[in-house]
């Protein structure tokens, strides 16, 4: 669908202009319009950031990390096309603090930059101020810790009073670990990121077929957060890549009347209490492609509906489309607290 279509009917209440309307280049006249795009933006919690709705995800392919000039340009379209928060791995063999940090050099103070702290406790110092050299600034203005303790916790709290960072917040992958980072934590954390899509995490009751059921559920959590006035950012908008296999080998990506993936994307925007949700973004397409999911957020009936299919196929599968590593997806529910 071209982008002149996804602008029919928008008006401007509550949505930021993005930074620039011919971002394209003139060799896609499909995309080289002069009418503006625009992507919804929130506060994230109560700490004054202002993050546009769709955030540029971390997780990268082997062959995007391998080719840095093209990674570059889709960083580029991103923010060109009105995203302004960057998530950025450096673990795990991503090593791309460096490479993001002089792909967002020259619009530094026009972009939010998300970071995950994962060096051990006695390197956490030493890597929050190797961020700040990396990404040629005085602060970061996100940083959430994966594995949390007390000690972990006082690191970040020390650098958000010396101003090196702006918000701390924590990362979980069940309902169960959140809470009991809110007990603890609730009161000096900024904000929780967590999954969030259209089958992981909500309750799943098919018909007649059902080989079984289950809950995951944030319908109490979600008040809880929002009670201690934290901001919520979500990921995982897409389940997996398995996900998107799955969707892939049953035709959904050959569907005329919807795009399954903007879809996915669409279910998480109409969830009011999630003030951004981060995707990962592997090649131009799917950068144009998100992009047009959050210039126009409303998710439809058809869309809804392809959705509820593609749950109930994933369901009866009994976890088997997921690889081992990812089978606590469907199963986090059992840990709840």
């Amino acid at each position: 669908m071209k982008r002149r279509h996804f602008l029919a009917g928008m008006g401007a209440t509550g949505v930021i202009p993005v930074s620039g309307c011919n971002i394209f280049s003139d060799k896609d006249d499909d995309k080289n319009e002069s009418a503006p795009f625009f992507i919804d933006r929130r506060m994230l919690g109560e700490t004054g950031i202002e993050i546009s709705r769709l955030g540029f995800g971390s997780h990268l392919k082997a062959e995007v990390i391998a080719a840095p000039e093209n990674r570059d340009r889709m960083i580029k379209r991103g923010f060109e096309g009105g995203i302004n928060l960057f998530d950025v791995y450096n673990h795990s063999g991503y090593n791309q603090f460096k490479p993001m940090g002089e792909s967002l050099r020259d619009i530094r103070t026009d972009v939010v930059i998300s970071l995950c702290a994962v060096n051990i406790t006695s390197a956490l110092q030493a890597e929050i101020d190797g961020a700040l050299t990396d990404f040629h600034t005085d602060y970061i203005d996100l940083y959430r810790l994966y594995s949390v303790n007390d000690e972990r916790m006082d690191i970040m709290v020390k650098a958000k009073e010396a101003g090196k960072v702006r918000a701390i917040g924590i990362v979980g992958h069940d309902v169960g670990t959140i809470n009991g980072y809110l007990d603890r934590y609730g009161s000096t954390i900024d904000y929780i990121m967590m999954i969030l899509n259209f089958h992981h995490n909500k309750a799943i009751i098919l018909g007649n077929h059902t080989k079984r059921s289950f809950t995951n559920d944030y319908s109490s959590l979600l008040p809880r957060i929002l009670e201690l006035k934290l901001g919520i950012i979500g990921m995982k908008p897409m389940g997996s890549d398995a996900m998107i296999d799955l969707a892939r080998e049953h035709s959904f990506f050959e569907r005329q009347d919807i795009n399954i993936a903007q879809a996915m994307l669409r279910y998480v925007f109409q969830t009011s209490e999630i003030d951004t949700v981060l995707t990962a973004m592997n090649s131009m397409e799917e950068v144009d492609t998100n992009l047009d999911a959050a210039y126009a957020p409303a998710l439809s009936s058809e869309e809804m509906k392809a959705l509820e299919e593609l749950s109930e196929i994933a369901s009866s599968t009994e976890s088997a489309y997921l690889p081992a590593r990812y089978r606590w997806l469907e199963n986090w529910s059992t840990r709840q607290a």
